[in-house]
């Protein structure tokens, strides 16, 4: 089973109803650290083991560092960060690096650090019973998906992506996939946009989606703001008769 709790799934910030990625998997794993991360309990953001970061974007890595920070004396062992080797090196070089904020994976000291940064191996890893491998994602810098399986379960994440041919080749490859969550940035109309900034736009993606198996659950996320009613108005024309999810930051799913 997984528990997928959408923290922040938007495309933007603005009201109460709008905060940036961040996706909680069975309450110690968490994909991606944008404002999302913000609205859960000091609590809750204690729990959290491991952070998987699909790219460095600031609205993908926002709250990393205070995470850091707001929950490093609660906790016995270091926050571990998984990532592309190039995100792990952009977090160091430009994030944890006593400027923008303190490196804390020689804080305390080098042998008992708050946060440890890691590369993602090849051929993937498996965190808290979950097994995580990357996907492919064209988004103009150091990125990934992720297909993200428990024992009954498959999920597969987009990331931040324009149309990447390998990431739709290799979710239509998966034996057992039960949801896609993938983001749609615009409305067709905004085909243009979507294209200069390396994103989703709702006809190239419903095209995606009428590919997969009609029970494949599709949540569309990372829509941007001002632009939610739109895209939800046209993929849901588009793609009757499927189990289409437009979700609001805040919601929880269980698959398996």
């Amino acid at each position: 089973m997984i528990r997928l709790q959408l923290a922040g799934c938007s495309g933007g910030i603005g009201g109460s109803g709008r905060q940036t990625t961040s996706y909680l998997l069975n309450d110690t794993v968490l994909i991606d650290a944008g404002t999302g991360l913000g609205t859960l309990s000091l609590e809750a953001m204690a729990r959290i083991d491991h952070v998987v970061l699909t790219h460095a974007h600031l609205d993908h890595i926002a709250c990393l560092p205070l995470l850091v920070d707001s929950v490093a004396a609660m906790r016995q062992a270091p926050l571990q960060v998984w990532a592309l080797p190039e995100v792990i090196a952009i977090l160091r070089a430009h994030i944890f690096n006593n400027q923008i904020w303190p490196d804390f994976t020689v804080i305390p000291d080098a042998a008992h650090p708050f946060l440890q940064l890691n590369a993602l191996p090849a051929d993937g890893l498996t965190l808290a019973g979950l097994h995580f491998a990357a996907l492919p994602a064209l988004h103009g810098i150091p990125a990934c998906g992720y297909k993200v399986s428990s024992g009954n379960a498959t999920l597969a994440f987009s990331g931040d992506t324009s149309d990447c041919a390998g990431f739709w080749e290799a979710v239509l490859a998966l034996p057992t996939l039960t949801a896609v969550i993938v983001e749609c940035s615009y409305p067709s109309t905004m085909a243009s946009m979507a294209d200069l900034s390396m994103h989703m736009h709702a006809g190239a993606l419903a095209e995606r989606l009428r590919a997969l198996p009609t029970s494949t659950a599709s949540v569309v996320i990372h829509r941007k703001p001002g632009f939610e009613e739109a895209i939800a108005a046209e993929l849901s024309a588009a793609l009757t008769g499927r189990d289409l999810r437009l979700p609001h930051p805040g919601e929880i799913y269980q698959f398996g």
